[in-house]
């Protein structure tokens, strides 16, 4: 009896052992590498939709390059950022002729994720951007025809919006409030912005 304790414990001992090895030497793999190398690309990278309280609806692309961002609230327009990944965050900037933004550049903190949703925080206006992964990708963008990619994509977008019916889920008071804090703009004071070439 006595004998088969003592066995029974040093299978245990080895066990034991063999764990606190196996987690250390993991530790040790995981230091030596940087996280796009030990987990893969950006969590944020693909192709994500979301239907806004308001009723409005826009999808993202987000490459190591730029983003793509189509709503329903500039439904002739593709604005395109640039797009860099350090570590966590993604850094956004402008292109020569893609959409002008306030600041020179937008770091987005990956602040929740799971399969198929991301939540992204802009830390110059810390806004939150909830995205649903989606089941549709884009086209490569066509740089030698650039026309008729942004008319076939525009054409795709405009049927997946109407598709997906977004209803306006907001109250008489918060429609109210956007009433009141929304200037009036007329259309010809608006800059026309216009993508006419991709740059990397």
């Amino acid at each position: 009896m006595r004998k088969s304790l003592n066995i029974l414990l040093i299978i245990i001992s080895i066990a034991i052992i063999g764990f606190v090895a196996m987690i250390l030497f993991g530790v040790s793999i995981m230091g030596t590498k940087t996280d796009s190398e030990y987990f893969g690309k950006h969590i944020a990278l693909g192709t994500w939709s979301k239907c806004h309280k308001d009723g409005s609806y826009v999808e993202h692309k987000i490459t190591e390059q730029y983003m793509l961002i189509l709503t329903t609230k500039r439904p002739d327009e593709i604005i395109i950022f640039g797009n860099k990944v350090l570590d966590e965050n993604l850094i956004s900037y402008q292109l020569k002729n893609g959409t002008k933004i306030l600041t020179d550049n937008d770091t987005l903190v990956t602040i929740e994720h799971s399969s198929n949703k991301i939540v992204l925080m802009s830390t110059w206006g810390f806004n939150k951007y909830e995205l649903n992964k989606a089941e549709f990708d884009y086209e490569e963008i066509d740089s030698t025809n650039l026309k008729l990619w942004k008319k076939k994509t525009l054409t795709e977008f405009h049927k997946r919006a109407e598709s997906k019916k977004c209803p306006d889920l907001r109250t008489v008071k918060e429609k109210a409030e956007v009433e009141k804090v929304t200037p009036e703009l007329k259309l010809e004071e608006l800059e026309d912005i216009r993508i006419e070439n991709i740059e990397n």
